[in-house]
């Protein structure tokens, strides 16, 4: 039983962190809205409009594949951990 809780409890904190705080995103920016760079960054700074470039508001647009592929990964990985203590 704390087993159960203990990796319940992980789990959430992982991916709370993977959904909310290092959340994988493309910087676009310019006219085309050309790529720029990848990166993590927080949910809340994928509405930020504080500064500008060439008069060009960067934009951080999900990757959304990149983010079912990880919680994915932990989830199984969660999953295969709880088998294998399970029967220890």
């Amino acid at each position: 039983m704390l087993l159960k809780k203990i990796l319940l409890s992980g789990y959430f904190i992982i991916i709370f962190c993977i959904g909310i705080l290092f959340v994988p995103v493309s910087l676009k920016w310019g006219p085309h809205l050309e790529f720029y760079d990848k990166r993590y960054a927080p949910i809340w700074q994928l509405h930020t409009k504080e500064f500008q470039v060439d008069d060009y508001y960067p934009t951080y647009e999900l990757d959304i594949m990149r983010i079912v592929y990880e919680i994915g990964i932990v989830s199984l990985l969660i999953f295969i951990l709880y088998f294998i203590l399970k029967e220890v």
